[in-house]
């Protein structure tokens, strides 16, 4: 299972430190510890890609499992480390796993734009 595992626990740990507000971070591997660490440090810029990549809808009405879903798999998306169908495959898995099919859609919706985005940004 790999990084698959790895990614849904940076996800457990980011949804309780985020949202539940515990200092949630117990024994980790080394990917999960990169995910948590880089989502947090580039928060911003994640939710600023986010922000600009939904339509007809308000950041703050998304979903706590889709944001930490989208944060993750954007973070993947910018840091390179994986393909970006896998980025946003394993996104939209997190999300039927801790949410359903909506929020999977959702998910799916916004990360195919923020990756059209970032693929049009390098072609300039």
């Amino acid at each position: 299972m790999g990084r698959a595992l790895d990614r849904r626990r940076a996800f457990e740990v980011l949804f309780a430190r985020t949202f539940l507000g515990c200092d949630y971070f117990l024994d980790v591997s080394l990917y999960t510890g990169h995910l948590v660490r880089g989502v947090e440090e580039n928060l911003e810029k994640i939710d600023g890609l986010i922000k600009s990549n939904i339509e007809n809808w308000s950041f703050d009405r998304i979903s706590r499992v889709a944001k930490c879903a989208l944060r993750i798999g954007v973070y993947e998306m910018i840091s390179g480390d994986v393909p970006i169908p896998v980025s946003i495959n394993e996104a939209v898995e997190i999300s039927k796993i801790y949410a359903g099919e909506d929020d999977a859609n959702f998910v799916q919706a916004v990360l195919s734009s923020i990756f059209r985005s970032l693929r049009e940004t390098q072609n300039e």
